[in-house]
């Protein structure tokens, strides 16, 4: 993809030729650039959607959109550390907008970058507390830091609102253990053994959790 960063820039709207059934207002054909970015891209002509998605940004079209796609587009290529770069100016334009920040947790976990991922989710849940995935994350990134305090309260308020959620009970459980809260522990590995008594580690944990 051009380094073509005009996006990021105050955009000058260009003259559109009108076509014989009339003229098409400036949204009309800003809006059609956008669509025929969407076609390209569903039929797997990734340049075409870059470039239409140019167009658009050069003709007028909405600054966030534009970072937004973008982001997208670069994400999908696994060209992650442009995603990311459009994705956090996209984040910016739209201060309280969601999808920008669930992009860049992609693009952290997608680069296996957990300190990256947990930031990420962080910024996630203070707009959606109750992000599933952001949650999950957040959860995860903590306990990897060891911060099982901070992990244990995470997997826990997944587990308040998905209570069959194997792998936040698991998660609560081990945070428990590591907080020597060892009756917590038991607790919550018994329910999951009720659950999926083949679940990774889980005999392990109760055997840790009853000594």
């Amino acid at each position: 993809m051009k380094r073509t960063l005009l996006l990021l820039l105050p955009v000058i709207a260009i003259a559109v030729a009108a076509p014989e059934g009339g003229q098409k207002s400036r949204e009309e054909a800003i809006g059609l650039l956008w669509q025929e970015s969407v076609t390209a891209e569903s039929s797997g002509d990734a340049a075409g959607a870059i470039e239409k998605l140019l167009a658009y940004g050069k003709g007028g079209g909405d600054s966030y959109l534009a970072n937004l796609r973008a982001g997208w587009l670069n994400y999908s290529a696994q060209k992650y550390d442009e995603a990311g770069r459009f994705y956090a100016v996209a984040a910016k334009l739209q201060t309280n907008a969601l999808n920008p920040r669930i992009g860049l947790l992609n693009v952290a976990q997608a680069k296996g970058d957990t300190a990256a991922a947990t930031t990420a989710a962080e910024a996630v849940l203070k707009i959606e507390p109750t992000n599933y995935r952001a949650s999950m994350a957040y959860a995860w990134g903590n306990f990897q830091a060891k911060d099982y305090r901070r992990a244990a309260s995470a997997y826990q308020r997944v587990v308040m609102t998905y209570p069959e959620d194997q792998d936040a009970l698991s998660g609560a459980s081990w945070c428990a253990l590591y907080l020597n809260q060892k009756r917590e522990a038991l607790e919550g590995f018994r329910r999951l053994m009720g659950m999926n008594p083949e679940y990774a580690n889980l005999r392990s944990g109760i055997a840790a959790a009853s000594n």
